[in-house]
């Protein structure tokens, strides 16, 4: 941590200079003691950020705080998701969470709760990370598929219930689960292959337009897996 930051009372900084390290390590290291450094350094931000939350309010930097925390919160999740998906074997499949991970995701998750008392549009994300703990903690795939099909079809069918700028808000976020839907649920489960075939092909134009590289390659591949006609699994 820079030596500048150890002086400073607000923890806030401290959430964001650990989450970069954080990130730095995931994009550097491989499975073992770097994916374990990661781990350490999410605590720690999770931690800091947890402290900047029940802060109370004080003008006129509150609602730039307020934004930064949803950001440093989102960016956990992610990256707590990203390390979950990457510690599976060899035939693609996330292995089991251990009890100190979802605890972690658990917190992270409860504080993104508290941020979107502030923040309507970061329900969108809310849902999003509460289906992915769902999947991690080995929760019944049925009623996980069935929250997930009710809330995708929600937003497909009725886009005036939000403002317009949710609705583009929330179009990372829907892309994400259908990516977690075609990878993480059993495939009894999905729906017929030529409309997963066609979510999975509007999930990859989202993500081309918001610039996320990885997660365009994952939708390709398990495309590429339907055409196919083998099992789908994580990448």
């Amino acid at each position: 941590m820079p030596r500048a930051l150890h002086t400073l009372d607000h923890p806030l900084p401290k959430a964001v200079s650990l989450l970069c390290k954080a990130v730095q390590l995931s994009l550097t290291s491989q499975k073992g003691e770097g994916t374990l450094s990661c781990q350490a350094h999410c605590e720690r931000a999770s931690g800091y950020l947890n402290t900047s939350i029940s802060l109370p309010l004080a003008p006129p930097s509150n609602w730039l705080n307020k934004g930064v925390e949803l950001l440093v919160c989102d960016l956990l999740l992610t990256l707590r998701t990203s390390l979950w998906q990457r510690g599976g074997g060899a035939n693609g499949e996330p292995g089991p969470v251990l009890s100190s991970q979802l605890a972690g995701f658990q917190r992270d998750l409860s504080s993104l709760r508290r941020i979107g008392q502030c923040y309507r549009q970061a329900q969108h994300k809310v849902f999003l990370h509460e289906t992915t703990v769902r999947l991690m903690a080995g929760a019944s795939p049925t009623r996980t598929h069935q929250l997930l099909e009710h809330s995708l079809r929600r937003r497909s069918h009725n886009p005036e219930s939000s403002a317009e700028g949710e609705c583009l808000l929330g179009e990372r976020e829907r892309a994400h689960a259908i990516l977690l839907a075609c990878r993480h649920l059993p495939l009894p489960l999905l729906t017929p292959p030529g409309h997963r075939a066609r979510l999975l092909a509007e999930a990859k134009r989202t993500l081309e337009r918001v610039g996320d590289r990885r997660s365009v390659q994952d939708c390709q591949q398990i495309l590429l897996r339907l055409s196919g006609g083998t099992t789908i699994a994580a990448s």
